[in-house]
């Protein structure tokens, strides 16, 4: 029984004092007076040297704080142009969410979803796979998460959102 209460103290005292890396940037550039909230960390995902994606959070403030309000993604190689995206992300518990885009059609790479309440509060899962679909030309590029700070991803983000705690970055 002393062996159960100890294995379960040292358990509890090693997830409080897990690292969590991402961090929340803030930038405010003086020439445009934009703010620009992002965080430092992203969820990369590569299928060789030129195919691949980006996942990054989409951060705003909000009644001075701040607030995940979507995911972008940044994608190479697959298609040339983008347009009525999907981004499917695999749980380990093997549920999933499908999000459409709502960005406009364009050739930067750059997709842009929106989070209901619902999805939002299913990002706090750990990651197994995520699937990034073109939406134009039907490409589409599967990856299969192995490393452990990319299956906590999205948790370490609400983290970083739940301290409400940010590093200002003095860029011109």
């Amino acid at each position: 029984m002393k062996k159960t209460v100890l294995i379960l103290i040292l358990f509890i005292g090693l997830n409080a004092f897990a690292q969590n890396n991402v961090k929340i940037l803030y930038h405010e550039d003086v020439m445009t007076d934009k703010e620009y909230i992002y965080t430092n960390e992203s969820l990369f995902s590569l299928d060789g040297k030129k195919v691949g994606f980006i996942v990054k959070p989409s951060l705003e403030m909000k009644n001075e704080a701040f607030v995940y309000t979507g995911i972008f993604v940044e994608s190479v190689g697959i298609g040339t142009c983008l347009e009525k995206d999907d981004l499917t992300i695999l749980f380990e518990d093997s549920t999933k969410i499908t999000l459409k885009s709502y960005s406009k059609f364009n050739c930067k790479g750059i997709s842009k979803f929106d989070l209901s309440d619902t999805e939002l509060n299913k990002l706090t899962k750990r990651i197994k796979a995520v699937r990034f679909l073109n939406g134009r030309s039907f490409e589409e590029l599967t990856i299969l998460v192995e490393k452990e700070k990319d299956k906590t991803f999205f948790i370490d983000v609400k983290r970083a959102i739940d301290k409400q705690v940010y590093e200002v970055v003095d860029e011109m």
